[in-house]
């Protein structure tokens, strides 16, 4: 009997690894990017042949164009884009656009936005395309996912009939669910997650995705190490940017005794992007912006700590190789990298408020309609 219930309680345990309980008030987005390329013929279909419009007489004129088209597809908040900046999605109670040198931070409410908006910054002189962005909205978005996949995948293939586009367009599939690591910890209402890869996802739902295609999976934590700062910098003589070395070699260091071998640690102002290709490291760039790049290396870390750096703030980024996904997806590799968090937690002997965390789980996946 003794030997039963040691392999019950083995079992229970691995399934309680394969899933993710995570806060009831954890909160999902999923956008579409369909990136309509810029060329003569889109501008010859929108416009008259003698013109030559600016970025933001075209954007008027494809608005007027694909806003009918848009209503047919049953697709609620969609903004058409003319620029070349980077966009960022996070959950807004109502909707609001940042617009910085670099970027369109874009917050919106999955339950509340709704319309087709235009965005061109003053100033756009020269545009490489027009990116159609799809917000799903509604509830229960990531059971939802392969259903408003689908819809903007009509709704691009009407868009490509009706402008005779030859090539290509690129549809990028973004999905990423957000909670606070204290409340993981303390909640007493959490919703297990398996945390499948999405291609898994969209098959159990029918929807097939094409075999030529990039995909990557990552989290991005957001810490504050305020009450540590304060302790360490105000009370001796002690540099910021000191505090967050020694907490980048912890972290390095407890990260390789559990075999996570591919992250980051960034204490700057810039907001990290990451990307998947052959060349790994950090570009190393001015602005706000600081490309992180991964392969698929059997190791890979990167730190990025700025000596004129005084904030308290600091990224830590785990990218997930196609090795660290399972037939149960990425649950076992979360629960690692949030035990690993709970360590360095005690390692540092951090505060209840540094350890309120935010852990931002992405997956992406891209390919040619």
């Amino acid at each position: 009997m003794g030997i039963i219930r040691n392999r019950n309680l083995i079992s229970r345990i691995k399934q309680q690894d394969n899933r993710v309980y995570v806060p009831a008030d954890a909160r999902d987005n999923q956008y579409i990017i369909a990136e309509l390329v810029i060329n003569d013929n889109l501008i010859a279909q929108l416009s008259d042949k003698t013109l030559n419009p600016t970025p933001k007489e075209l954007l008027s004129l494809l608005l007027n164009k694909v806003r009918r088209v848009i209503d047919q597809h049953d697709i609620a908040f969609v903004a058409l884009v003319a620029s070349n900046k980077f966009i960022r999605v996070r959950y807004g109670v109502d909707n609001e656009i940042n617009t910085t040198q670099e970027q369109h931070i874009v917050y919106y409410n999955p339950e509340k936005s709704k319309g087709v908006i235009g965005i061109c910054p003053e100033g756009t002189e020269s545009l490489k395309s027009i990116r159609l962005v799809c917000f799903a909205t509604g509830k229960n978005l990531r059971e939802n996912a392969a259903l408003f996949h689908q819809k903007v995948v009509n709704l691009v293939s009407e868009i490509k009939q009706s402008f005779n586009f030859i090539d290509g367009i690129k549809l990028q599939d973004h999905q990423h669910i957000s909670f606070s690591l204290e409340k993981h910890s303390s909640a007493t209402q959490s919703k297990a997650h398996g945390f499948r890869v999405i291609e898994k996802r969209y098959e159990s739902s029918g929807l097939m995705l094409p075999e030529q295609r990039n995909s990557k999976a990552f989290i991005v934590v957001k810490a504050n190490f305020s009450e540590l700062l304060n302790e360490k910098v105000l009370s001796q003589n002690y540099e910021v940017s000191q505090m967050h070395a020694e907490i980048s070699h912890l972290l390095i260091q407890l990260a390789q005794e559990v075999g996570i071998n591919h992250l980051a640690y960034v204490a700057s102002n810039r907001y990290p992007v990451v990307k998947s290709n052959f060349v790994t490291g950090s570009a190393n760039q001015k602005g706000e912006l600081v490309s992180l790049n991964f392969g698929n290396t059997e190791h890979e870390v990167i730190q990025i700590i700025e000596d004129e750096y005084t904030n308290s703030a600091a990224h830590i980024v785990f990218y997930m190789p196609e090795s660290t996904s399972v037939k149960f997806g990425y649950a076992v590799y979360i629960n690692k990298v949030i035990k690993l968090l709970d360590k360095l937690g005690q390692k540092l002997q951090l505060t209840e408020h540094d350890q309120a965390m935010l852990l931002r789980f992405y997956q992406h996946f891209s390919y040619k309609a």
